[in-house]
């Protein structure tokens, strides 16, 4: 239920106090975060949603179809390096969780590099693998898929929504996970 990467320690178990985050990005590129999205859980409650549009490194937007962000829209925007003060107590020593991490954790790593910004320590859960294990019989476990399974409304690829609906799948197995003791 876990993805390792450098700087993390792996968490064993479905945690109730974590921060689900998504990145969107410009294009193909891991450092052209164009917008972020967060989530604080604590105890198993949401209590804190936040989202930045973020201005990337690159004025290529190849990926607007998917998310709806231009360049007009984030070019007055700060960079990931200006609002990184900002963002790093969300994520610095804490349970970062993701759907299909390996994607979010490698954006986050591009920019930190990118900028020249020491990586902070935390810990990975993917929501991917969670709703792998917790609902094996699903088509697929694609985010909007699991989400629709929980009965949970958003707005895909849109960054707060989509940390959000991760924070939800989060949260969901674990209340299966209890009640199955």
């Amino acid at each position: 239920m876990n993805s390792r990467s450098t700087n993390s320690r792996t968490q064993p178990v479905i945690s109730q106090t974590f921060t689900a985050i998504d990145f969107e990005t410009a294009n193909h590129q891991r450092n052209s975060a164009c917008q972020l999205g967060i989530v604080v859980v604590e105890n198993g409650n949401i209590v804190d949603t936040q989202s930045w549009l973020i201005k990337p490194p690159s004025t290529t937007f190849t990926f607007t179809d998917i998310h709806g962000i231009t360049y007009e829209v984030v070019k007055n925007q700060p960079s990931f390096q200006e609002l990184w003060p900002t963002i790093q107590p969300y994520i610095g020593n804490q349970i970062l969780a993701a759907h299909n991490a390996t994607f979010d954790i490698s954006v986050l790593r591009a920019v930190l590099s990118h900028y020249r910004l020491p990586a902070p320590e935390f810990q990975v859960i993917d929501s991917l693998a969670v709703a792998r294990r917790i609902w094996p019989c699903l088509p697929n476990h694609k985010l909007n898929t699991v989400a629709n399974h929980l009965n949970f409304q958003f707005q895909h690829h849109d960054a707060a929504n989509d940390a959000r609906a991760c924070a939800e799948i989060i949260l969901q197995a674990a209340k299966e996970v209890a009640a199955s003791f």
